[in-house]
């Protein structure tokens, strides 16, 4: 699944016409200031039938570092869906910072959250028009985020930012390493960084890369990570655990590691007998 493309430009994430009628209000010009998510007894669906969420209530704290893990269809990614009003919400609502989501534009909850998604979206042109469609950041932020992850000197012996992208321009462990130099380079202003398995279909080295650099570049934002493997999110303030689209589980890790019959307890033991 792919979530929203964050790089382009917010007029391509407008869609006027999903609004609905209250959704006009606009949030302050700083919001999120602090990060703070409160899902009060959400349920969503994708057909108004079947049930993808079912009573959700979890209050993230300013800054909480939050794994969210479960089998495939269990409403992992249904959660992230809704925090972004790709799902609708049927019943609850979600605060972030005191702003209920559903009095806002959907394209402004989605221009002030980062997400960085499995799936790699490429313009078809250089890298600087990739990693910057606006035009709003100099050569050398972008050339400084690069080093950071490892990648410039493979880019500058491809033309550097002038040089063309397309989706074949890189392995799947650099594609991805591109997608967190976006990240970063939108840090300012903003509080929540949403990553939905991103770091699955990449190699341990990158993987481990990749974890470094969110704790470093984002020690400051909420961090909701969708785990494709779970030992990555020990090290998280919060683990939330999903079955059947309903929250079974919700607390340190390493608390629910020791439980007896804990389903994130299997869960981990499951991924560590592959």
């Amino acid at each position: 699944m792919s979530l929203i493309d964050n790089n382009l430009p917010i007029a391509l994430n407008k869609t006027a016409a999903e609004n609905q009628p209250r959704e006009d209000r606009e949030p302050p010009a700083a919001w999120p200031d602090k990060g703070g998510i409160h899902f009060d007894s959400v349920s969503a669906s994708y057909d108004g039938v079947t049930m993808a969420l079912s009573n959700i209530t979890m209050q993230i704290k300013p800054g909480e570092k939050i794994g969210i893990c479960g089998r495939t269809g269990s409403g992992k990614s249904s959660l992230v869906l809704t925090l972004l009003r790709l799902l609708d919400i049927s019943a609850g609502r979600i605060i972030i910072d005191d702003v209920d989501l559903c009095t806002i534009p959907r394209h402004e909850v989605r221009s002030r959250i980062i997400t960085i998604p499995q799936d790699q979206f490429t313009l078809d042109g250089s890298v600087r028009l990739n990693v910057d469609p606006s035009g709003c950041i100099s050569d050398k932020d972008i050339r400084d985020a690069l080093q950071k992850v490892h990648l410039w000197q493979i880019i500058e012996a491809r033309g550097g930012l002038d040089g063309k992208m397309d989706a074949g321009s890189f392995s799947a462990g650099e594609q991805q390493l591109f997608r967190l130099v976006q990240a970063i380079l939108r840090k300012e202003g903003r509080k929540i960084l949403v990553l939905d398995e991103a770091t699955s279909n990449v190699d341990g080295d990158t993987d481990l890369l990749m974890q470094k650099l969110v704790k470093k570049e984002f020690k400051d934002f909420t961090v909701l990570t969708i785990a494709h493997r779970v030992d990555t999110i020990l090290c998280y303030d919060k683990v939330a655990v999903f079955d059947k689209g309903t929250l079974v589980e919700f607390d340190c890790p390493q608390k629910l590691l020791k439980a007896n019959n804990s389903v994130f307890g299997s869960l981990y033991r499951a991924k560590k007998a592959e």
